[in-house]
């Protein structure tokens, strides 16, 4: 297993699902740039309701970062190259919208007085 902290960019519908145990699931894919500024599409399914929650409420191209446990696939493509790619069981989902609510509760009440 290997743990991962990506940030990117949402790809496409979020989706989701129910699975034969009667449970809910996501499926989204996420875009990252690699060090080489190529985009890397990342494939990420998510069990838990909060995060199937907030992904729900994303659109195509929405900035996000996940946090997950990933596994490398590798694969034939069609003409005979290997191709690589990332798929994340994603535990934990930031977005922008998150960032407003945490920093207001982090930030110290403006009426409160200064501690002596």
């Amino acid at each position: 297993m290997i743990d991962v902290l990506i940030s990117g960019r949402v790809r496409g519908a979020v989706s989701v699902r129910t699975g034969s145990n009667g449970r809910p699931f996501a499926i989204f894919r996420m875009a990252a740039t690699d060090k080489h500024g190529d985009s890397e599409l990342i494939a990420c399914i998510a069990f838990s309701a909060t995060v199937i929650e907030a992904a729900q409420r994303l659109d195509d191209g929405d900035s996000i970062a996940v946090s997950g446990e990933a596994a490398i696939k590798t694969w034939q493509a069609g003409d005979g190259t290997t191709r690589h790619g990332l798929d994340v069981v994603a535990h934990a989902l930031l977005t922008a919208y998150h960032l407003g609510r945490k920093r207001k509760g982090a930030q110290p009440e403006q009426d409160a007085p200064a501690p002596l």
